[in-house]
């Protein structure tokens, strides 16, 4: 079954389709190194504004609460990276969002 514009959902062959491009997208990315280019610019961006910092410290701030014998690495993870997710800065979201679509159109993968 179709899923209609305005509904939201997607049909599995929307899904298909979109798993098998991103797919070539990140199969591209890794065979021309672009991959790295971008994890790099993300790391130098992240360190940059002080959000590794600022996650670091919410990582201190957990153990310490917790105690040290007493917390998992599970734990860590899972209190600290929602954070961490949600205080992306948007202005890098929206760069390296940008970024990949002009790579995906130099590589002829942009959508149909």
């Amino acid at each position: 079954m179709a899923a209609s514009p305005m509904s939201g959902t997607k049909s599995d062959g929307e899904k298909a389709s979109e798993a098998l491009a991103q797919s070539m997208l990140d199969a591209k990315l890794k065979e021309t190194g672009e991959r790295e280019k971008l994890k790099q610019y993300i790391t130098t961006h992240l360190n940059e504004c002080g959000w590794r910092e600022e996650l670091k410290k919410q990582c201190i701030e957990f153990v310490q609460n917790k105690g040290a014998e007493k917390v998992t690495m599970e734990e860590i993870t899972a209190d600290i990276a929602p954070r961490g997710r949600a205080t992306l800065p948007e202005d890098l979201k929206l760069e390296v969002f940008n970024r990949l679509r002009a790579f995906a159109e130099r590589q002829g993968l942009e959508p149909q």
